[in-house]
């Protein structure tokens, strides 16, 4: 999920990177992701939020299938999606099936994301 989404963000298509920059906005208001290095680690951030909206077009769920960060440098996948995840689900962004506060299992989006990300275009 995480390469389409990569593959969709720079394919130039504005009403999904506009979908994005309001994940984004949303993440950065709750403090789910720093607004203060984003010169450094922006590109990070944007392909978290465009991974939370790829799945959110795709009617699909994000499956937490392991918390092991070395599964996610395998991937070549910032270890801190995992600590982004956590706080969108602490901050009610994105629920999950299986924890309060923490991205385990099954994550879905709550009303408030689902919200906002259907008047973005």
């Amino acid at each position: 999920m995480i390469d389409e989404a990569k593959q969709k963000y720079y394919s130039s298509n504005p009403e999904f990177q506009n979908k994005v920059d309001v994940m984004l906005s949303m993440l950065r208001s709750v403090g789910a992701v720093p607004y203060r290095r984003k010169k450094l680690n922006g590109h990070v951030h944007k392909l978290i939020s465009a991974t939370l909206v790829h799945a959110y077009e795709s009617n699909e769920t994000i499956r937490m299938t392991t918390r092991m960060l070395v599964t996610f440098h395998d991937m070549g996948v910032s270890t801190k999606f995992i600590e982004y995840l956590d706080k969108a689900v602490q901050e009610n962004l994105l629920k999950s099936d299986l924890s309060k506060d923490k991205a385990e299992g099954n994550l879905t989006f709550t009303d408030t994301t689902t919200k906002w990300l259907n008047t973005a275009h």
